[in-house]
Order: structure tokens, then sequence, then C-alpha cells
């Protein structure tokens, strides 16, 4: 109970259970730390539940997690591989002993319910898959039980190729439960503590979830708060100390304005980067205004229109570049990773190219010789009227780097 009343504390997460109880279950004695942690942090009541040797005794035990639960406490699992299988199959057949679950998520489970059958609507579940590295094709087994006349057969698994799904999401579209699939990586990419690991791969799928397992649980979050601090702090009353504090201390975090690289890693970078070469170097022509807002389980991600003329040195966007006097009009997109109400990182991306052709460091005359030879008689390249036209898509002619448009 008590990191339940932690959480809601800070205003940022409240559930509408009083008991957010999440079940992490896998084959070993124990399991990676840093996923146990981050689940902990983000407000739930961890226990971890080891698979064992399998078979009835482990069944048993997944049927009897609920047990002395009170009317509107819910739990819910995440598991990985054989045990991700044998949950899914477990819970695949409504019993009043899982009748508790909220949600399921099965990491790499080594074989899946039939495609075309439906869990309960009780609980939410979810299925992540490895499709494998390049070269190597990935199987997972599909477990049918074939009925005739209402009455069932015999069950049977048949291995079946893993196909990368749609987009570029990895959503398999022809199963009836949420499914996805994630290119070049093997199963264990969720785990810190395996050669699998990957960062990409485990992020993604640790949104979707977070996201999954606090619907379930009815949680409702608010991750603006924190944030809206953060830029306040950092933009309209600049105090470094108030701005750290946004941040969390683990995992590591971190800033990266991606054009420049500039940034920091770890809170002693932070504090340098913003005391010495971010919070000094706003010129007072700065104005910035929020165009779009998306909010996920984990992230915040901001468009924003932002001008500014260049009175003075910028080193987070203009580094080494002294004062040009020129007006600089852009569009950025801000990408925000919370843990646990707090900020973990931010990722920051903007048209370079137009910075540096408004401030007069970049001629799109100035096209090399060989590309002249070709016809080529400008570099594609944008200045102001680029985010005028997010402003107001209709305050500039689209197109007209295009010759036959």
């Amino acid at each position: 109970m008590a990191l339940q009343f932690l959480a809601t504390s800070n205003g940022w997460l409240s559930f509408d259970h009083s008991t957010p109880t999440l079940y992490v279950t896998a084959e070993d004695e124990e399991f990676d730390v840093e996923t146990l942690r981050a689940w902990r942090e983000e407000g739930f009541l961890v226990k971890y539940v080891p698979m064992g040797k399998g078979g009835k005794t482990y069944v048993n035990t997944l049927h009897h997690l609920g047990d002395g639960m009170s009317i509107g406490e819910r739990y819910a699992i995440v598991a990985f591989g054989d045990a991700a299988a044998i949950c899914l199959e477990v819970y695949s057949e409504p019993k009043t002993s899982t009748s508790k679950l909220c949600s399921l998520i099965a990491y790499y489970p080594t074989s899946i319910p039939d495609p075309h059958r439906r869990f309960s609507a009780s609980f939410r579940v979810l299925v992540h898959l490895a499709k494998g590295t390049d070269g190597e094709e990935s199987t997972v087994g599909v477990t049918r039980r074939p009925e005739v006349l209402g009455i069932q057969g015999k069950r049977r698994t048949v291995q079946k190729r893993i196909t990368p799904g749609i987009g570029a999401g990895g959503l398999q579209s022809k199963i009836e439960y949420p499914m996805f699939v994630y290119d070049g990586v093997e199963p264990g990419f969720a785990e810190h503590d395996l050669d699998e690991y990957d960062a990409v791969a485990d992020a993604i799928a640790w949104s979707r979830s977070l996201s999954m397992v606090r619907r379930g649980f009815g949680a409702e979050v608010d991750l603006e708060r924190v944030w809206e601090e953060n830029v306040e702090h950092k933009l309209n009353t600049p105090d470094a100390k108030a701005l750290l504090e946004t941040f969390v201390s683990s995992p590591t975090p971190f800033v990266n304005y991606t054009p420049t690289m500039t940034g920091g890693i770890g809170t002693e970078e932070l504090k340098r980067f913003y005391t010495d070469f971010f919070l000094t170097s706003c010129p007072p022509s700065f104005h910035m205004r929020l165009l779009s807002r998306t909010i996920g389980s984990d992230r915040i991600v901001d468009e924003l229109y932002i001008n500014f003329k260049h009175t003075c040195q910028m080193p987070w966007i203009l580094p080494e570049i002294p004062p040009t006097n020129q007006k600089v009009e852009i569009v950025v997109v801000s990408i925000v990773g919370m843990r646990g109400g707090k900020i973990w990182h931010e990722r920051v991306y903007w048209d370079q190219a137009s910075v540096l052709f408004q401030v007069g460091l970049l001629d799109p005359e100035e096209v090399p010789e060989k590309l002249k030879k070709g016809g080529l008689e400008m570099l594609p390249i944008s200045g102001s009227e680029a985010a005028r036209k997010i402003m107001d898509v209709e305050s500039e002619e689209g197109n007209i780097m295009i010759d036959d448009w």
C-alpha cells in the first residue's frame, strides 16, 4: 500500500482500486532488477513469481494470485518467455479463480493462443513478439483446440513464421487480440541483464505495456504538470535548481538537442549545461507558442513555434556563432520521456539548415559544381516561410521546389 500512496501524493497518478498489485513472472528464480524497479517507480506493488519447473504447480499458483483480494481489487501480470506462453493459455479460459486479472502483458511467448479467438472482455491483453535479426526467420507456436459439434478436441501447437506486421509499428492486423512484432531483435530484448537487450525496442514495448496496465487498473495520470514546471524554470523564470528537480535521479537523465548534439547526460552535466550554456543565453525577443501536444503513457510530444532575434550567443542552437542580429522562425519538436512522474529525458528536433539560412550562414545558391552540371540551381532549403506554413497552411505556396508541380 505504501507505494500506492507515495505515487498519488505527488499528484501525477491515482488509481480507482485500492491495491495496484502487479505480478512479474518468468522462468528463472531471479529477474531483471531494472524492469522490476521501473514498474515500482510507476507506483505499482510489484511481486515476482518464478515459473520454476512449470506444470500444474505453476498453473495452480496463477489461479490463486487473486486470493485474499477484496471486492474492487485487481491485479496485472507481466510475463516473459515460456511463462508468458503459459499465462496466455491459462487466462484464455475464463475462470472464477482468475476473474480479478485486469491486464496481461506477454513478452515474446514461445506460443500464443488461436489468433482468431478473442480473450475475455474482463481484462486487457497485449503480446510482444521478436521478429529476429536479419537473415534469421523466427517462429512462434500457435495453439488451437479444434471443436466438433460443441466438443473440444486435443490441443495442438503448430509453429508459424512471425511476420513484420503493418505500418511502422509492427501491429499484427489479422489477430483478434493486440499483438506487436519488433524487427531486428531477439527474445530477451526487454531484459536489461541479457545480451539480447535492445533499448529502442524495449522503450516502445514499455510505453505500450504501461498504457495497457494503467488502463486495466483504471489509473489516471497527470504528466503535464511536471513538464510545465520544467519549461517554466527553463524559459520564463530561469532557475537551475528548480529545473533539475523536475528530472529523475535514476535512470540517468539526459537531454539531447539533436541538430547540434548539445545537452547533457546525468545530473552534473545537465546542471552545467543549463547553468552555463542555456539559462543565460535566451535573447529578450525569444517567443514560444505551443502548436500541438500529444500525451502518452510515459511521454509528451510538443510541437512548438519559436521565433527570436539572434542578439546574443545561443550555444544550444548556434554554438560558437556570434550574434548576427537576424530574426529566426522555426518549428521545434520536443519529445519528453517520463519515469515515475518526473522527466527522464528530452529529445529536441528542428530544421538546422533553415536556422543557418536565416542567420546568413548558409547560401542555398552555393550548389556543388557537380550538381550544377546536372541542372540543380538551388539547394532545397526553406527559411522562415517553413515555420509560417506550419502556423497557417495557406500562408505560403507549397511545392515551389518541385519544378514540374
